[in-house]
């Protein structure tokens, strides 16, 4: 299974921190901020906090070298490396891009989609200067905007030119953009989708006349050779069975309700009992006849 790597950007207003913790909820995946990473570092009294808390107390940039410290040491942890992750608030310049880059290159994850999510300045203005805390005068605003604008046009340049980037336009509402958002990836999912929990499982099998479900597991190497199978099983199949992929990462409650023995598992339902249980790597051969068996 792919993991989702996104990095949002944004200007102020635009709502950047929102989509990204929601699609972080989601997607199930860690949601990173380089300002809560800077804020929890100085807050724990850490070997950098006496770095970064001049710079937070005299609301000075903190220096590339530091905030890429702090990167590191939270883009080397399981859950980032083995779920997947959104970041917002990163990077803040072209270095800052370079070196992420670098380094998680060095881990042999391949590069991580970006998202700029633009409106217009006279809806960012509105929201700036309208919402629940106004943000200052409108000349102030305007200059933040400016700023911001002038910061992140490298960046747009540096992820254009090596085809990762992709605009969203966020002058739209925020259920608007959540929408579009929360569907980055699922074009190449291949042909058999990815459903959501346990909740969306159930009314499939009650509704589907054959169910064909292959969980599969961040942490499974033989899923990966599994899953390419399932995508072509359910190119056959079109509407003659329902197939579809479940991340057991995030629903291991699975294994013991259906007795699974081993990852990874493709289970095969007919008018909503479990008929059998595929473990391990099997043949193209073997999933097509064990469904077609079941077909009137």
């Amino acid at each position: 299974m792919e993991s989702k790597q996104l990095i949002l950007l944004g200007p102020p207003g635009v709502g950047a921190k929102t989509q990204a913790m929601t699609l972080s909820e989601r997607w199930r995946v860690p949601y990173v901020s380089v300002g809560e990473l800077i804020r929890a570092e100085v807050n724990k009294g850490s070997d950098l906090s006496g770095e970064l808390k001049p710079c937070v107390e005299a609301g000075e940039r903190v220096s590339d070298a530091l905030v890429m410290k702090l990167m590191r040491r939270r883009f080397e942890q399981p859950d980032v490396v083995l779920e997947g992750w959104v970041l917002d608030g990163f990077p803040r310049s072209l270095s800052q891009a370079q070196l992420f880059d670098e380094f998680w290159a060095g881990f042999g994850q391949s590069a991580a989609e970006v998202i700029y999510l633009k409106a217009t300045t006279g809806v960012l203005m509105n929201r700036l200067m309208t919402g629940p805390n106004p943000d200052g005068s409108i000349t102030a605003i305007r200059h933040r905007l400016q700023q911001y604008q002038a910061m992140v046009e490298p960046l747009l340049d540096y992820y254009e030119q090596r085809s990762r980037l992709k605009t969203i336009n966020a002058s739209r509402s925020v259920a608007e953009v959540t929408n579009e958002l929360s569907q980055m990836g699922n074009e190449n999912a291949g042909a058999a989708r990815f459903i959501r929990d346990e909740a969306e499982l159930d009314v499939l099998v009650e509704q589907e006349s054959i169910l064909v479900v292959d969980c599969v597991a961040s942490w499974c190497g033989p899923c990966k050779l599994v899953t390419p199978l399932i995508d072509r099983l359910a190119e056959e199949m079109g509407d003659r069975a329902s197939v579809v992929k479940l991340d057991f990462d995030h629903n291991r409650q699975v294994s013991k309700r259906f007795g699974l023995k081993g990852m990874p598992s493709v289970m095969i339902f007919k008018e909503g009992e479990l008929m059998t249980t595929l473990t391990g790597v099997k043949s193209y051969e073997m999933y097509s006849f064990m469904v077609k068996s079941l077909l009137p």
